[in-house]
């Protein structure tokens, strides 16, 4: 169980860190406020803003937006106190080329945490995800999330009313979205690289779909090529090892393992073996039929061959892991209804997480492990990326209900905001 860590702040003691279960209960949001020390400061402006809206997606948060001076900051620390708001963030641009912050006990008048952020990359709000980051970090004991982004295809229609699927990335919450891959044909299963701001996907030729990649200068690279479809890379946590599925014109899709400039193929079956994704340096989770003609999920070690099976019946897809929780996310079909699953690796204790309707596909997780991104698709019969707050267990549509969206895949957070270029 994911636990949440809220910094409780009293007249009495200061700082402590209180572990709340939030399993089955309502947690109370906590007041801050973000308070900017040069008002006439335009990049802070937009760096506050920012700020305040991270934290609002949080759940955990009630952020409110002060103005004042380095002169006045103590009676405006105080003013706080007296309003009941416990916690301050304090912003201010000590060069042109670093913000600082600070968090300051408003009940003790005492700085808890202060540091520099060298500003990286050009754009202002990117610089505000990253104190973002560190803020949430300091005052939960979670890692941040704002910093990374989202792809995702969506569905259009070219002059003759034929489909085309564009890949999009877009800010953890969907906004500021930007188009990255714009080809006349359809594009499906982004996948973020781990370790550098780069995407590999698929895209539908005449005579195959070859895995590509492609950066945020819109560089691409055929990675792979063989007959029938290539996709669904992912990525080792240490090496560069690189594991997807090919049908390499077989009929049946396996599952191929470079490392090493070599390609290696890992599974040998009569079975369809999908959405691979890497554990670590030698396992990896993986969707296959092979065994009685539904899919299940595996967990299979590339050294040694084993494989272990971990869903025991049904109709189980799209396996997504989570190394800070050490879980896997799946969708199972459970009353005629595709629904989010949880596995505990450690436990080996499967739980449900969704129970609404509508099918949820292809979810993924942030890279603190507390929110879920999925596909779900609506009563409109269009398909909507919503959001789960693993903590607090609010579901939050991302995307406008009119737009058709699938295939959504969260990003690491890298050292510089990605934006397409």
């Amino acid at each position: 169980m994911i636990k949440l860590y809220l910094l409780l702040i009293t007249t009495s003691i200061i700082a402590n860190e209180v572990e709340l279960s939030v399993s089955g209960a309502q947690q109370a949001l906590m007041p801050i406020a973000i308070i900017v020390l040069d008002a006439k400061n335009k990049e802070l402006e937009i760096v506050a803003h920012t700020i305040k809206k991270d934290l609002l997606f949080t759940n955990q948060f009630t952020p409110t937006i002060k103005k004042t001076t380095k002169k006045n900051i103590l009676k405006e620390i105080q003013k706080l106190s007296k309003a009941g708001i416990p916690i301050a963030l304090c912003i201010n641009a000590s060069s042109q080329e670093n913000i600082e912050w600070r968090l300051y006990d408003t009940m003790q008048a005492t700085m808890l945490m202060g540091k520099e952020y060298k500003k990286r990359g050009t754009v202002e709000r990117g610089w505000a995800h990253a104190i973002a980051d560190e803020a949430v970090k300091n005052l939960t004991g979670n890692e941040g999330y704002f910093s990374s982004r989202i792809a995702y295809c969506k569905d259009s229609q070219n002059d003759k009313g034929a489909t085309l699927r564009k890949i999009y990335i877009a800010d953890f919450d969907c906004s500021n979205e930007e188009l990255l891959v714009d080809l006349p044909t359809i594009c499906v299963a982004p996948r973020w690289h781990n370790k550098m701001a780069s995407i590999f996907y698929s895209e539908y030729a005449d005579t195959n779909a070859p895995l590509v990649s492609i950066s945020m200068e819109k560089k691409r690279t055929i990675v792979s090529s063989f007959d029938g479809i290539n996709m669904l890379a992912s990525f080792s946590p240490e090496t560069s090892a690189t594991v997807y599925c090919s049908s390499r014109g077989n009929g049946s899709c396996q599952l191929y393992c470079y490392k090493n400039n070599n390609l290696k193929r890992f599974t040998n079956n009569s079975g369809n073996n999908v959405s691979p994704v890497f554990l670590d340096e030698d396992r990896i989770c993986f969707c296959s039929d092979f065994q009685n003609g539904n899919p299940q999920i595996y967990i299979g070690n590339m050294a040694t061959g084993h494989l272990q099976r971990i869903t025991k019946g049904g109709y189980c897809t799209s396996p997504a892991y989570c190394a800070k929780t050490n879980t896997i996310a799946y969708h199972k079909m459970i009353h005629g209804t595709m629904q989010i699953m949880i596995y505990d690796c450690a436990k080996k204790i499967h739980t449900q997480l969704t129970t609404s309707a509508g099918n949820k596909h292809e979810a993924s997780w942030s890279p603190c492990g507390t929110q879920l991104l999925f596909a779900h698709e609506t009563n409109n019969g269009k398909s909507r990326l919503a959001n789960i707050n693993i903590l607090t267990k609010k579901n939050t549509y991302l995307t406008r209900p009119q737009e058709q969206c699938s295939y959504p895949h969260w990003s690491a957070c890298y050292a510089t905001f990605p934006v397409v270029i």
